[in-house]
């Protein structure tokens, strides 16, 4: 009876972090209060604030001061050890082969907290390179990955997002992004082109699940004169880099990828 109770317990417990964990972008930018976890679950709101503050008091969440509460780091740290560590250990090989052969810095990237997050990055160990950004985030609209992770987004929350993001675009420069986002969804990669650094120009695809969901990206970031030259290139390893990774996280299914454009 007991085990079913702490059983009981983990799965309600879940249930909040899978809330907040799905909660929209573009309507809840800085987090989700306890009535908006409680309308999401269905749940009475003195049950759903005394089980945030649980999980406030163990570090799986964060509050701000206006009551908002999302996932925090130490939840994410916990994450890459075990789901999204296969994720990892599939793509980080394959990355080191990609940085080989591109000559240029490459970087598995999450959408966390309405930013791109780095998970992991691969060095070119040449003596100029883009700058290494493990465990950091950058803002979506200043990436390759940023906007790779956004293409399965719809024009309107793309937009939204951007706007309420922490650069903060205007109408023209996050319809400018939009621009770039769509095309991206006709040749399958992303091209940054000079957005994050007046010298640096990225290129990045999304990895997607069994399922066609966009779970990560993968993109490069070097300087213009070496990478602009052969956008269509990267591009192409980029893609047949993440083409192996998805089948390789999903043996046996169809493999989600995409041509790129001559």
């Amino acid at each position: 009876m007991e085990t079913e109770q702490k059983q009981s317990g983990a799965a309600r417990v879940m249930a909040v972090l899978e809330a907040l964990s799905s909660g929209d972008a573009a309507e809840f930018p800085d987090g989700m209060t306890v009535s908006d976890v409680s309308r999401a679950l269905g749940r009475d709101k003195s049950v759903v604030s005394r089980q945030l503050k649980s999980l406030l008091e163990t570090g799986l969440v964060a509050r701000d001061p206006e009551g908002r509460y999302e996932l925090s780091w130490r939840l994410f740290a916990l994450a890459l050890r075990a789901g999204d560590q296969r994720l990892t250990k599939m793509a980080v090989p394959m990355m080191f082969r990609l940085t080989a052969v591109i000559r240029e810095r490459s970087y598995l990237t999450v959408f966390s907290d309405g930013e791109v997050l780095t998970v992991h990055t691969e060095s070119s160990h040449r003596s100029i390179e883009a700058v290494g950004w493990a465990g950091r985030t950058v803002p979506l609209n200043r990436s390759s990955s940023g906007m790779a992770l956004l293409m399965d987004y719809e024009d309107d929350q793309i937009l939204e997002i951007v706007r309420r993001g922490q650069d903060g675009l205007g109408t023209h420069a996050a319809r400018e992004y939009l621009a770039h986002v769509r095309e991206a969804r006709e040749t399958g990669y992303t091209v940054a082109n000079r957005i994050f650094d007046p010298e640096l120009i990225g290129v990045g695809a999304p990895v997607r699940d069994h399922s066609g969901r966009i779970i990560a990206a993968v993109n490069i970031s070097g300087p213009d004169t070496r990478v602009e030259p052969n956008i269509l290139v990267v591009a192409g390893q980029i893609l047949s880099m993440v083409r192996a990774v998805q089948q390789s996280l999903s043996p046996g299914t169809r493999v989600f990828g995409y041509h790129t454009r001559t």
